[in-house]
């Protein structure tokens, strides 16, 4: 796996626990457009991608039902 997957990733973990856009740019030396990009991005991956890595994340949600 690509280091990117691996950043964008943990990007959007940190993110998710509450991490702001400028800590996660400063942590990551980003712009805080590429950090919204990449939380962008990562968010639609986890959505649709047919990644195994994701589709057990989508398994492992509770369903909005």
């Amino acid at each position: 796996m690509p280091a990117k997957s691996d950043r964008n990733r943990s990007m959007f973990a940190a993110f998710e626990a509450g991490q702001s856009l400028e800590q996660l740019g400063a942590a990551y030396c980003l712009t805080l457009t590429r950090v919204r990009a990449v939380l962008t991005d990562e968010k639609n991956r986890r959505t649709v991608s047919p990644d195994p890595f994701y589709r057990t994340l989508r398994a492992a949600a509770p369903s909005p039902y």
